[in-house]
């Protein structure tokens, strides 16, 4: 058992999402950047499907009923160890403290954290208010059961820097053309990558603005459509949204390009007032990119 002394800005219970259901409504949601989550789990032994905590910001004191293992990945914590399994006995606490560089951290622990699945995740979804166990972010006072740890062998060693993604901006993040360039003149894709954006405070699970200082992109209207993570949304007044995980799951605002899969977990750490730029790819190099990162989450043989 673990209680929360202090529930942080805004933590909740992720896992790897609930994909399948976007038909009806429901995005895929889990972890927000997927990479540092799946971090966490391997550090501790956990199966990849484990529900874990995310931190936004600031993260929260934990206090631990129990001996067990845990590891925190993501941005850089004042308080906290990252990036390594650590053992904590019971009647110990855990302080992660304000987050950066980088915007969101991650606490595994060995077993996991055992809440009740809804549509097959325990993740919660900002954009439904349901399902994390409780319905809602953590408070002050929650008390979270640990899973089965039996199965579990935690990695000894610090997680490698090599194998980290940055924290810290400015960040390049790579996206792929579309799929509404028609909507556009055939100038905008270009002037887009060559503009210096900038993340504004309006910054969720959902998605975040982002200004374009100097750059007025002009869209033809379009009929709603499906959406997914990573579209570049362009707004009548010319300001970018990028969605993220909990993102609404149609949109009326045209696509000029979608961030690649591999670059979402930069998305999902850039603080407001950080700058970023994109750099256009064509689906081979951002599979490629995939699969540099998946790579590396493989067990050692």
């Amino acid at each position: 058992m673990i209680e929360v002394a202090k529930a942080g800005r805004w933590t909740t219970i992720q896992d790897r999402g609930r994909p399948g259901f976007e038909r009806f409504g429901i995005p895929i949601g889990g972890a927000a950047d997927w990479f540092a989550g799946s971090v966490a789990n391997r550090l501790v032994g956990n199966h990849p499907d484990a529900a874990l905590l995310e931190c936004t910001a600031s993260g929260p004191a934990l206090r631990f009923h129990d001996d067990c293992v845990v590891a925190v990945t993501g941005g850089q914590t004042a308080d906290a160890v990252g990036w390594r399994a650590t053992r904590v006995t019971s009647g110990a606490s855990l302080e992660v403290g304000a987050i950066g560089p980088g915007l969101r951290a991650y606490i595994a622990v060995c077993g996991g954290i055992d809440v009740p699945d809804v549509l097959g995740s325990r993740s919660f979804c900002q954009r439904g208010a349901f399902g994390g166990g409780f319905n809602r972010p953590l408070a002050d006072g929650d008390r979270l059961a640990i899973g089965d740890a039996r199965r579990g062998q935690p990695r000894a060693d610090e997680w490698p820097r090599s194998h980290r993604l940055p924290f810290r901006g400015p960040w390049e993040v790579r996206a792929i053309p579309g799929p509404h360039q028609d909507a556009f003149d055939h100038t905008a894709l270009h002037r887009l990558m060559a503009t210096a954006c900038r993340v504004t405070p309006q910054v969720d699970r959902m998605g975040m603005r982002i200004a374009t200082p100097g750059l007025r992109l002009q869209a033809a209207e379009i009929l709603t459509t499906p959406v997914t993570s990573g579209a570049i949304q362009v707004t009548p007044s010319g300001e970018l949204i990028a969605l993220l995980v909990d993102h609404q799951t149609t949109g009326g605002y045209p696509v000029i390009a979608t961030v690649i899969n591999a670059d979402l977990p930069l998305l999902a750490q850039a603080r407001p007032g950080e700058t970023i730029r994109f750099r256009e790819v064509d689906s081979a190099e951002a599979a490629r990119a995939t699969r540099r990162l998946t790579d590396w989450l493989q067990p050692e043989p």
